[in-house]
């Protein structure tokens, strides 16, 4: 459907004044409040609108027409849109897709999520890049401005980990290493490539501790992507400090993040963070340069660790650490998403090094 969509008009309207006008899909009637960051990526909205990193930020998707392929229960990232809301230029009126595709006004109506087609999102995307991240409420025009500025008052990230965690630990069998992940948020494609590598895979509660995954004694352990300022969550870092401590560990994301503050570093936060399928990254060990899905708005000073880690992996756009492996432990940390989901595969091959890793301690022990 295109930009002269008819229904209800809607507005992202930021706390500075600044409004962008379109037609509302999706659950019409709600006030969107939270953070606006935008996304580069050309394909895999769905994914986006699934991955809990997102929890609590209202997306703008640059490429312009969306909707075209529609949504379909293998594209999802987790059970369910984490999405505060979503901006696009165009919306697709029909769904390419054969079979059990559902157009996006409907999937997100099913879950309560609204969207605003039709803005200038080249505009808005400036005007993001030149205000930084923000605070913003999606919402109907004719909204009363006092449930805007409830919904606008409300927005807090301070909980978001767990908000967007497995309440309860669950399992995927397999004939591998164990590897245990701690979801801060995890999405499934993680998930799905440690099993693809013969990994027994259980999944535990942000809040689990130390404890908890000592009880399983798993070979090496994951820690997840997630929401949120990686220093709003301190009580996370006494367990960080025992996996580093007792088992071959990555790091994904906020996991990434979380390994730096653990280990004495500081994190800040970016101007309009990293969101998308084509951010360029160097391999310094291996001397290449790898395409990558990101989705971050915060970043490692790793100035600290140089006399621990080096680091691995660094971001062509702005030189921002994307990534550290200790110099003599099985610490692997990356910034962006290996998994991809959207995006390219380059680096799928940093869980090959993970369970390397982990295979190398494993029979090392049992030596």
């Amino acid at each position: 459907m295109g930009n002269n969509r008819e229904g209800t008009t809607g507005v992202l309207l930021f706390q500075d004044g600044s409004r962008f006008e379109g037609a509302l899909i999706g659950e019409v009637g709600r006030v969107a409040a939270g953070e606006v960051v935008f996304n580069t990526a050309m394909t895999g909205y769905q994914e986006i609108l699934t991955d809990p990193s997102y929890y609590g930020q209202i997306v703008v998707l640059t490429y312009p027409l969306i909707g075209n392929y529609g949504t379909f229960a293998e594209a999802a990232e987790s059970l369910f849109p984490w999405v505060e809301g979503l901006v696009i230029r165009q919306l697709a009126e029909h769904p390419s897709r054969l079979g059990e595709a559902q157009a996006l006004d409907h999937y997100l109506r099913r879950y309560g999520k609204v969207g605003l087609v039709g803005p200038d999102t080249r505009a808005l995307t400036h005007y993001i890049r030149t205000h930084g991240i923000q605070h913003a409420a999606l919402t109907a025009v004719a909204t009363e401005p006092s449930r805007i500025e409830e919904a606008l008052a409300a927005i807090d990230l301070s909980d978001s980990v767990y908000r967007v965690s497995t309440p309860t630990p669950f399992q995927l069998p397999g004939a591998g290493p164990h590897i245990v992940v701690m979801d801060y948020g995890v999405k499934n494609s993680i998930v799905e490539e440690l099993a693809r590598r013969g990994a027994h895979v259980t999944v535990l509660p942000a809040a689990s501790g130390a404890e908890a995954i000592d009880a399983l004694a798993p070979d090496g352990v994951i820690l997840s992507n997630g929401p949120g300022n990686p220093e709003s969550f301190p009580e996370l870092l006494p367990a960080v400090r025992h996996v580093l401590d007792h088992y071959p560990t990555m790091g994904i994301c906020l996991g990434h993040q979380l390994i730096g503050l653990a280990e004495g570093a500081r994190t800040y936060p970016l101007k309009f963070g990293h969101h998308g399928a084509n951010h360029p990254l160097m391999d310094h060990e291996r001397g290449r340069v790898l395409i990558t899905s990101q989705n971050h708005g915060y970043a490692v000073d790793a100035a600290t660790l140089a006399d621990r880690y080096q680091i691995r992996l660094s971001n062509l756009h702005d030189g921002t650490v994307e990534g550290l492996k200790h110099r003599s432990r099985p610490v692997l940390t990356v910034q962006h998403h290996p998994e991809a989901g959207p995006g390219p595969s380059d680096s799928l091959y940093l869980f090959d090094e993970f369970m390397t890793l982990v295979q190398a301690r494993k029979d090392g022990g049992n030596a």
